[in-house]
């Protein structure tokens, strides 16, 4: 047993070693995601250093260190996405909320009348989806088009399509291939039915990975990229889609502070919505962030259609008095020297 628990604490040690890393090879980031999971690795390999073998030597003692401190700052990371923390989006009074329904349909998933239900029973005044190609385009779009008369439509066959519906009037749409030449992004202006327009952004960066790209500079620089413009616009902004990393990695975080954007989990649950069909593999990929300008009225994983994605709703109230409720993050210099790094290293 005491030789299980040190292979296991040195896994854990390297898993958090590789998460402080900046370092973009895919088998680094791939221990951003089961960050959870190795939570509870490293919860359980306290309790034993603590409780049935406690160090001898001083072997022992810097891995049972190690092991602790590195499950604490575990914690740190964790905490501001547990009920613990006030979510810095406020909850939402208004009966009149606007919700956004992001969806990663799986392109070779055929269960189009069961994505077809979920969106009839959600009824999202904006739904965005990727993952899709002229098949699902094919089964979806007759229904679609009856109850969303604005759209941004850019099927691929590549897994990176993607397709944007709206009730709302769209203004100044635009596909945009920020990165890569054959992973598209949609930019796009809202009509509150205020009156008031908003920024979106649709999302979907193809993540590091075997097969897909070697390093997550593509995917780190699309979220800078997009950052800055969050930051730079006066518009209340909407970033939603499927990123391709996780709420807590030093990414996405840097993302936040580059944007000023607000992530609703925050203070509310980790609304784990990958993979679908792996209960003890699963976490946060699905992602709506909110400018300052908004309250939130609810925030629901949804049912799943046999795709390997949960959809993620949120609905959302305008308020432009709500920055004086929620602050922003903000980039310092060396926020801004990393983002400078990321997007001259593509």
């Amino acid at each position: 047993m005491k030789l299980i628990l040190l292979i296991l604490s040195i896994i854990f040690i390297i898993g958090s070693f590789a998460t402080l890393s900046k370092r973009a090879e895919w088998w680094i980031r791939a221990f951003d995601f089961p960050y959870l999971q190795f939570a509870v690795l490293g919860l359980w390999c306290t309790i034993e250093w603590l409780l049935f073998h406690f160090p001898q030597g001083w072997i022992d003692g810097i891995i049972c260190s190690l092991t602790m401190t590195f499950f604490a700052y575990r914690l740190i990371v964790i905490w501001p996405y547990t009920s613990l923390k006030r979510p810095p989006l406020p909850k939402s009074k208004d009966s009149n909320p606007i919700s956004i329904l992001s969806a990663n349909v799986l392109m070779t998933n055929d269960d189009f009348d069961g994505f077809l239900k979920l969106q009839k029973r959600a009824e999202p005044d904006i739904l965005l989806l990727v993952e899709v190609n002229e098949i699902w385009k094919e089964h979806i779009h007759p229904t679609l088009s009856k109850e969303y008369k604005y759209q941004v439509l850019h099927p691929l066959d590549n897994t990176y399509g993607m397709m944007l519906y709206s009730k709302l009037p769209l203004q100044d749409s635009e596909v945009k291939f920020l990165v890569e030449k054959d992973v598209p992004s949609i930019h796009t202006k809202l009509k509150h039915p205020s009156g008031e327009l908003m920024q979106f952004y649709g999302l979907h960066p193809r993540p590091p990975a075997p097969g897909e790209n070697d390093e997550s500079t593509p995917r780190d620089a699309e979220l800078v990229i997009v950052g800055r413009m969050a930051r730079e616009t006066s518009l209340p902004v909407i970033v939603a889609g499927d990123m391709n990393d996780v709420a807590w990695s030093h990414t996405t975080r840097l993302f936040m502070r580059v944007s000023g954007l607000l992530d609703p989990r925050m203070g509310r649950g980790f609304y784990n919505t990958f993979h679908a069909e792996r209960p003890l593999l699963r976490w946060p990929l699905d992602h709506i962030f909110l400018s300052h300008h908004f309250r939130i009225k609810k925030l629901k994983r949804l049912d799943n259609f046999n795709s390997d994605h949960f959809p993620i709703l949120a609905e959302v109230t305008l308020n432009p008095s709500a920055h004086a409720l929620a602050s922003k993050e903000h980039a310092d210099r060396e926020d801004k020297e990393e983002a400078k790094e990321i997007l001259a290293s593509l």
